[in-house]
C-alpha cells in the first residue's frame, strides 16, 4: 500500500512539473535538447582537377535539436562505387515548421578517405593523400517529422574544398534518413 501511494505521489509531481514547464514557468529548463539516431541513404562525390573520390553508400548519425529548432548532428557514412570512401560529416543548422512538414538547412564540415581516382597534373605532379575536406551547405525540403521519428526523402549539398593550387566541387544527395528519438 506504501508503494502505490509513493507511485501517486511521484505521478503527480511529474504531472504538475510538466503543467508548470507548459504555462511558461521560469524554473523550467532553458533549452530543451531532442537527441536521435539516424540511419540514411547518401550519395557524395569530391571533383577536383587532382582527384575524385566518393560513391553511393549508407551510413548512421546521432543529432541534437535544441528548442525545436536547432539541429546539431555528426554521422559516418560508407560509400562505393568509386572504390571503398569513409565520409565522416559535421554539421549545424536550423528546421522550420511546427507540424508534421520539417524542411532544414545545414552548414556542413564533410571528410572523405579512402580509395580515389588520382590525375597528375604541372599544379599537383604528386597524388595527394590527405582527405578531401569540405565546407558546405545542404537543404532538406522533403523532411517530415511524425511524434518521434523524422523522414527525409530528398537532401541536397554543395560544398568547397581546398586543393591548393585550386578548389574542390562536393556535391551530396542525401536519398533517405529515418530517425528516432530518444
Amino acid at each position: 500500500m506504501n508503494r502505490v501511494a509513493s507511485g501517486l505521489l511521484v505521478c503527480g509531481l511529474v504531472l504538475a512539473g510538466n503543467a508548470r514547464a507548459e504555462a511558461g514557468d521560469s524554473a523550467a529548463p532553458a533549452h530543451r535538447h531532442q537527441f536521435s539516431l539516424y540511419l540514411r541513404g547518401t550519395g557524395m562525390v569530391y571533383l577536383s582537377d587532382a582527384r575524385t573520390m566518393g560513391g553511393a553508400g549508407g551510413g548512421i548519425g546521432v543529432r541534437d535539436t535544441v528548442d525545436d529548432r536547432y539541429i546539431f548532428q555528426a554521422d559516418v557514412s560508407t560509400l562505393g562505387l568509386l572504390g571503398r570512401v569513409l565520409a565522416v560529416r559535421a554539421g549545424a543548422g536550423m528546421q522550420w515548421g511546427t507540424g508534421t512538414w520539417r524542411p532544414a538547412a545545414l552548414l556542413s564540415l564533410t571528410a572523405l578517405t579512402g580509395d580515389r581516382l588520382t590525375f597528375l597534373t604541372t599544379a599537383h605532379p604528386t597524388p595527394i593523400n590527405r582527405p578531401a575536406v569540405s565546407l558546405g551547405v545542404s537543404a532538406a525540403p522533403a523532411r517530415f517529422s511524425l511524434g518521434a521519428t523524422q523522414l527525409s526523402l530528398l537532401e541536397l549539398g554543395v560544398g568547397v574544398g581546398p586543393e591548393l593550387p585550386g578548389a574542390g566541387l562536393a556535391l551530396h544527395v542525401g536519398l533517405v534518413e529515418v530517425s528516432a528519438s530518444f
